[in-house]
């Protein structure tokens, strides 16, 4: 790093390294079963310059989520959402969004990552999900928001996973076609 801290190109490619290394171990293991040792040999990084750039494999972790975490945000923030075209355009988005990062999604939604952070996302699309349904008229109260919420909320994650498990069989716009269906027409309408 420079005076001001701004990264140079090689450190952004050496913490790169390190953090595809550590995607690399999670799709076969937990955090807890990986050492220091083994990322810093897999990505050809000394153990001192991965300590200069994070304290311990957690932190790695932990850092790497808050990335793929403030993007997904960027992603679902500052929509208008008046119309279904405009909410289909926004789960385009948000599903090119998550197949762009599938690797990411596949560690981060498995069982080798905590939950925490898979609820996190679910958290911040409920508050995303609660202010639109608050905004239309179909939902007057807080309470049977809430519901409708959970349902949604839910009801996407499931999608999502599902949706990874089968490697992404149905496009962004598919997919987000089929689940547009779902919330505006029930699920009567899909089977």
């Amino acid at each position: 790093m420079n005076k001001s801290g701004d990264e140079n190109r090689s450190v952004r490619n050496t913490k790169k390294r390190i953090q595809d290394g550590l995607l690399t171990l999670l799709q076969k293991k937990p955090i807890n079963q990986i050492t220091v040792k083994e990322l810093t040999e897999l990505v050809d990084v000394n153990r001192g310059t991965f300590y200069f750039h994070y304290t311990d494999l957690y932190d790695l972790l932990y850092k790497t989520e808050d990335r793929f975490f403030n993007d997904f945000n960027n992603v679902l923030n500052g929509k208008e959402l008046k119309s279904s075209d405009d909410v289909y355009a926004y789960l385009v988005e948000i599903f090119s969004f998550l197949e762009k990062n599938a690797n990411m999604c596949r560690i981060f939604f498995s069982e080798n990552c905590d939950m925490k952070f898979f609820n996190n996302i679910k958290a911040l699309v409920n508050d995303r999900c609660f202010a639109f349904s608050r905004s239309s008229s179909e939902h007057s109260d807080d309470q049977r928001a809430a519901l409708y919420n959970a349902f949604v909320v839910n009801g996407c994650a499931g999608l999502m996973q599902r949706w990874l498990e089968d490697d992404f069989a149905e496009t962004p716009e598919e997919i987000s076609q089929i689940l547009l269906e779902i919330i505006t027409s029930g699920i009567k309408s899909i089977i």
